[in-house]
């Protein structure tokens, strides 16, 4: 979702992605708020309270992709507009039944935030990706 100059939002869904981008502030609080799954909920409140302290519009600082198993790296690196597979990850972490990896983008801080499911159904590229950065 983009925020527009008179307040609305757009969301381009690309055929074949069920992906969720939050990149208005509205979005990634509703979010954190009424994602089904609370482990994810708990993750995205963890993100909001460590930004806060450094902007009141979150979607200055961040944008957060939330996949699902359908989800493919082609289409991951499409709406991300770069190869997920060439990019440096800053941060990943494994909780349970996700993988959060964390991107800086920019020297001001901005960055993307993407959630994996960690499933028998996910992407095997995607999975590699993640597992090839735990450490």
């Amino acid at each position: 979702m983009e925020k527009s100059s008179v307040g609305f939002s757009l969301s381009i869904q690309l055929k074949g992605s069920s992906m969720h981008p939050l990149r208005i502030h509205a979005s990634i609080h509703h979010t954190a708020q009424q994602h089904p799954d609370p482990t994810l909920r708990k993750l995205i409140t963890r993100r909001i309270e460590e930004l806060t302290d450094h902007t009141e519009d979150l979607a200055d600082l961040i944008n957060i992709y939330i996949l699902e198993p359908s989800d493919t790296l082609t289409t991951v690196d499409v709406q991300l507009g770069f190869s997920l597979g060439e990019r440096p990850i800053d941060v990943i972490e494994s909780h349970p039944g996700w993988y959060e990896l964390t991107i800086v983008l920019s020297d001001d801080g901005f960055g993307v935030v993407l959630y994996i499911p960690i499933s028998s159904d996910t992407d095997p590229h995607l999975l590699t990706i993640c597992q090839s950065h735990i450490t």
